[in-house]
């Protein structure tokens, strides 16, 4: 992202406080990125119907709803409403990559994350 150009919305979906204010502080930095926060899966659904992000970055293990049936709410209740979904993981597991492909996600990934990394996926995803 070279700093012209439109405003993309990121929803960052993370039931731990630390990692999720951690990614919201960190990616808050860039000049074009404007970010919404959830803990779990029924704040994740208010914050997309009202925010309209233009990508989800979201965890897998939370309590109640898990990341991957989030993914597939998100991804039927989008339409025709492109939006890219990133799910990050600290417990990847058997299965977890395929798994996050069936349910919608565009793009799997591990915890910890470099944030340059992470925003050159975002970059990539949003089409920058």
């Amino acid at each position: 992202m070279d700093g012209s150009g439109s405003i993309h919305r990121i929803l960052v979906v993370d039931d731990d406080d630390d990692v999720r204010n951690g990614l919201a502080r960190a990616l808050s930095l860039h000049p074009r990125l404007e970010l919404c926060t959830a803990s779990d899966g029924f704040e994740a659904g208010y914050q997309f119907a009202s925010f309209r992000p233009h990508l989800v970055l979201l965890d897998v293990v939370m309590p109640g709803m898990g990341g991957f049936d989030i993914c597939e709410r998100l991804r039927r209740f989008s339409g025709e409403y492109s939006v890219k979904i990133i799910i990050l993981t600290g417990f990847p597991g058997h299965g977890s990559n395929e798994q996050s492909i069936v349910a919608g996600a565009d793009l799997y990934l591990t915890k910890p994350q470099d944030v340059n990394t992470l925003l050159t996926h975002i970059e990539d995803l949003l089409g920058d």
